[in-house]
């Protein structure tokens, strides 16, 4: 059995501007710096989750001179203490990421690299989308969507349109009350206001909004950036087929400088087992970002 070489890492820590200290870790190549990726992962993810993705993407990043870094963001595992207040994905704020990926960002350029793509996975993604949207942050290059699935249309999905309902509306009532309270355990380990704000349409989280006939989709259509968005075919949370979201995010994508869309045959959510595939793609669109829309 052939073991991957590793991939030399260094462990980091930043603070926001706010006072939030977040680990992570990162990858950078032996000579010219062309540029970095900052991810940004999921929900309840942690900087060191998904280890084959995290080889495979910083190897080929780094052979073509692309540094790689991923930090907790404040919504880091499911449950998290920051001094006397609960943190991680079952309590942020989703609008505070905002103050991560602005200290991410300045904690990349800082080591010299002047151009910074932003990779999204998952939440992370609706958390890249919020960021070029809201920030308009000049220093940052373009940015990648990676499973951009809109989280009301795949609990949706799961548990059906009309309990989905159902269940907002209780959390709503039981946040009227306590909004860190949680929701019955049965729905998942969340306090109620962010049960709101992900399973809720209209949310500043509901940057997908592919599901609704007529959305605005505002945060996508005022972005100027160059975007890609890519999904698996097999992504156990679609509600559609992976080309009808690609493609309402291409109809959508009005200002951006260009965007590219791509479906990962065979990939799941966590695109196992497609990870060199995925790695490849982001290579070839950091090389060439202004490309053309495929």
């Amino acid at each position: 059995m052939t073991r991957r070489a590793g991939v030399p890492v260094s462990l980091v820590h930043l603070e926001t501007r706010d006072g939030v200290g977040l680990d992570g870790v990162v990858a950078e190549p032996r000579r010219r710096r062309r540029a970095a990726l900052v991810w940004v992962h999921g929900l309840g993810s942690v900087f060191s989750s998904g280890q084959p993705l995290i080889h495979e993407v910083s190897a080929r990043l780094n052979a073509a001179g692309v540094g790689y870094f991923k930090f907790n963001n404040r919504g880091h595992g499911v449950v998290a203490r920051r001094g006397k207040r609960l943190a991680g994905a079952a309590f942020e704020r989703f609008g505070q990421s905002v103050e991560d990926i602005r200290a991410m960002v300045t904690f990349a350029r800082a080591r010299g690299y002047r151009r910074v793509i932003l990779a999204g996975h998952s939440t992370g993604a609706n958390k890249v989308l919020h960021y070029a949207a809201r920030a308009r942050d000049r220093r940052v290059s373009g940015i990648i969507l990676l499973g951009p699935i809109s989280d009301v249309a795949g609990e949706a999905k799961r548990v059906g349109a009309r309990e989905l309902t159902r269940r907002v509306a209780a959390a709503e009532r039981i946040a009227r009350q306590d909004p860190m309270a949680l929701v019955p355990r049965e729905w998942g380990y969340w306090s109620a206001q962010r049960y709101i704000s992900l399973y809720r349409p209209r949310e500043i989280e509901d940057v997908f909004p592919y599901y609704r006939p007529n959305a605005r989709w505002a945060a996508l259509r005022s972005v100027r950036l160059p975007i890609a968005a890519i999904v698996g075919d097999r992504d156990e949370f679609l509600d559609r087929p992976a080309r009808e979201v690609i493609d309402a995010f291409r109809r959508n994508a009005t200002r951006a400088r260009s965007f590219t869309g791509a479906v990962v045959p065979g990939a799941r959510h966590g695109f196992q087992n497609r990870e060199r595939e995925l790695a490849e793609l982001l290579v070839r669109w950091i090389r060439s970002p202004n490309r053309a829309a495929e």
